[in-house]
């Protein structure tokens, strides 16, 4: 993607982090007697699998003054994403538990994530000049202002100061119906949408929660219709892209992704594959998509990009990809190799 000037390619994320806990083995949370533990968040994957794809990352949010907070603070720092900024105080870490299905029995999450440090966060306790400070892009998506209003707020107080400051934002839709109502997603989407660059939706949120009157036309005339309408009531738009998922089984999916630029709707090739680990495959979509956008790939080749490193995502356990760049690249150019040697 040609003739996107960025003040700089230093990436900034900004969410909640939290553990997931998950019994091994497909086990139900009924049957099992110990959990696997891993340490994740919309946002965080995001940047965590950009900082893996070789980009200068960094991660702010607001976790507990213990030893589950240094546990992140370590973790992603392993991923080579910079933590220095993130503040420590009052609260809990968040705690979701992941119940992976099988065949035809579905995942099931239960949250437990009140009073978490982040969701108790005052927009006070943030700098958000020295939050911006070097930095080029920002992530964020609408998990984060649906967990408080000071959040609420605060997200739209960044991308306010974004646009002030010439840094480009991407947001990811990234709907959650146990943390907000159709209604007030939408009222903070309509307010944000006027500051947004690069717009992660799909048909479903322009429908859902954007109201857009729908058609009836074929997928792809129909996402390129609604896409033609978003960018005709946000010309501030650079780019929106989402997937396509058709589930054949809870362990094996098709995928496809699509990139509109505002002329033009490009699609990747489709994909059918088997899961260990569905969790976590939309923002390695985003990241993949993200980063050939900074690396100025066509744009068939972002799309392809980006659709391929959710694929390969989806063989990971946990909800990071650390998929690197040349694995995906491989997979591209010459498919599924048995055995690399």
């Amino acid at each position: 993607m040609k003739n996107i000037e960025f003040k700089s390619k230093k990436i900034l994320g900004f969410g909640e982090i939290m553990l997931r806990l998950t019994p091994p083995n497909n086990q139900k949370i009924i049957q099992s007697d110990s959990f696997e533990a891993v340490y994740s968040g919309g946002e965080a994957n995001v940047i965590a699998s950009l900082a893996i794809l070789g980009h200068d990352t960094k991660f702010i949010t607001k976790l507990p003054d213990n030893y589950l907070g240094k546990k992140v603070i370590s973790k992603f720092r392993s991923y080579n994403v910079n933590v220095e900024d993130i503040i420590i105080g009052e609260g809990r870490l968040g705690v979701y538990y992941s119940e992976i299905g099988h065949g035809l029995r579905s995942t099931e999450v239960i949250y437990d994530r009140k009073y978490s440090a982040i969701s108790m966060a005052k927009k006070e306790e943030f700098n958000i000049k020295n939050m911006l400070k070097g930095v080029g892009l920002v992530h964020l998506s609408g998990i984060t202002p649906a967990l408080s209003s000071n959040l609420k707020e605060f997200i739209i107080d960044i991308v306010k100061e974004c646009k002030n400051q010439g840094i480009l934002v991407s947001y990811d839709s990234n709907y959650r119906s146990k943390l907000w109502s159709i209604d007030e997603a939408r009222e903070v989407l309509e307010e944000i949408l006027p500051y947004i660059d690069f717009a992660f939706l799909g048909y479903l949120d322009m429908i859902n929660i954007l109201k857009f009157e729908d058609e009836n036309l074929e997928f792809e005339e129909r996402l390129k219709y609604h896409y033609e309408n978003l960018f005709k009531k946000y010309p501030n738009l650079r780019f929106a892209s989402c997937t396509k998922r058709t589930v054949n089984s809870i362990n094996n999916n098709t995928l496809q992704g699509y990139l509109f630029d505002g002329n033009n709707l490009f699609k990747s090739n489709k994909y059918t594959f088997d899961i260990l680990d569905r969790v976590g495959g939309g923002d390695a979509f985003t990241a993949g998509i993200l980063h050939g956008v900074l690396n100025e790939m066509e744009n068939e080749r972002i799309v392809e990009f980006g659709t391929c490193a959710s694929v390969l995502k989806h063989s990971i356990i946990g909800d990071i990809n650390i998929i690197d760049e040349d694995t995906i690249n491989s997979f591209i150019d010459n498919g599924l190799c048995n055995v690399k040697r």
